[in-house]
């Protein structure tokens, strides 16, 4: 019995959200190719306080990989970057749908 249940494909099928059973929030799972199955959730998510030489203000995050299957390295910029891209994405559309507090 898979205890995953999946949801909303999002980012063009990069990923889908993903509940196990008896949980209280969902996870990522990741079907693109690269990252294929692995499962994780954010941890808290920031901002720097001053603009990087780009007038960029860099983001941070923790995540925890909650499975990862196909044993893929998880701490490889590559992945790190692909991952960073899904957090921008739901944190604009939680801008987007009056769903976030930026206080």
């Amino acid at each position: 019995m898979n205890m995953w249940k999946r949801n909303l494909v999002m980012a063009k099928n990069k990923y889908v959200f993903a509940q196990k059973d008896g949980a209280d929030h969902s996870s990522i799972k990741i079907v693109d190719e690269r990252f294929k199955d692995v499962i994780f959730d954010f941890g808290s998510v920031g901002f720097a306080k001053e603009e990087n030489d780009k007038g960029e203000l860099a983001m941070k995050f923790d995540y925890t990989v909650v499975k990862n299957p196909n044993n893929i390295d998880t701490t490889t910029d590559e992945f790190v970057n692909f991952i960073g891209d899904i957090c921008v994405e739901l944190l604009e559309k939680q801008i987007k749908d009056g769903k976030l507090d930026l206080k």
